[in-house]
């Protein structure tokens, strides 16, 4: 059996944390191994101070992720196997630190489930994207047909979860599915540069921000001003919320320190 190690690739770049899916001789399908490494990166992403962004892509120029491993599956019945169960455990944790999928080839089934748990997306001109479970008579429990009609809206997600066919990268833009479509070969680079961006921003303020987009989308619009409100009085007594000013003020790039007032350093 595969180490972890092996079936996940972990690196640091600066402030970012590029997680690979290592399987590319089956697509970067996920095992159960591999959906259970996925969700530990995950949660120790979030807890490093070391990281301020994380990024997810797969092994190989053909495939992000094929989604739950198929063999893992069979003769299970209704449990549809532990490989769909670790993936969908490892998507039901959404980091308050932002992740981007960095879409190298096609995303299916818990492959797309993957890049909907993500907060941007950067795909390649060859990327395809599908939820293929209607054709396997199982259904895409990981998340996407809950997420994706939020994305796309509800009549594309039911084209796509009804049929079970793919849409090209250039849909997949067009439809809101990806922030952008780059050249084959150059989707990492790209996608460090945006993650790489976010990074140099102010912790607090980037989480608050994404938290109150993710969770501001399902509220009514006063409780949405509510919880804008609620993150504004957290952060803004911060030492990030003080040092922003005066780098701006200084002319020299700030010192974010990435707590709370009330937090001591230990």
């Amino acid at each position: 059996m595969a180490d972890s190690a092996d079936i996940l690739l972990i690196e640091d770049h600066g402030p970012v944390r590029v997680l690979t899916l290592n399987r590319p001789s089956v697509l970067n399908a996920v095992s159960p191994q591999l959906g259970r490494a996925l969700g530990a990166a995950l949660v120790g992403l979030d807890a490093d101070p070391g990281v301020q962004a994380g990024i997810i892509t797969g092994a190989g120029d053909r495939a992000f992720c094929a989604g739950a491993d198929l063999k893992a599956m069979l003769g299970t019945g209704p449990s549809m196997g532990d490989g769909a169960g670790a993936i969908t455990r490892a998507l039901g944790f959404r980091p308050a630190k932002p992740v981007l999928a960095a879409v190298n080839g096609l995303a299916y089934g818990g492959g797309l489930e993957l890049v909907l748990s993500c907060d941007l997306a950067v795909c390649s001109e060859q990327a395809l994207f599908a939820l293929p479970e209607v054709k396997r008579g199982v259904l895409a429990t990981g998340g996407g047909l809950v997420r994706l009609p939020h994305v796309i809206g509800p009549r594309r997600a039911l084209q796509m979860a009804l049929t079970g066919e793919p849409v090209d990268a250039a849909t997949a833009l067009s439809w809101g599915l990806v922030n952008s479509v780059v050249p084959v070969g150059s989707v990492l680079e790209h996608t460090l540069s945006l993650a790489q961006a976010i990074a140099r921003n102010a912790p607090l303020s980037v989480a608050a921000s994404k938290r109150m987009i993710i969770e501001g989308a399902r509220l009514a619009e006063d409780d949405a001003w509510a919880l804008s409100k609620a993150a504004f009085e957290r952060i803004k007594d911060s030492a990030d919320a003080l040092e922003g000013p005066l780098a701006f003020a200084e002319k020299r790039p700030p010192r974010w320190q990435g707590r709370l007032a009330d937090q001591v350093v230990a």
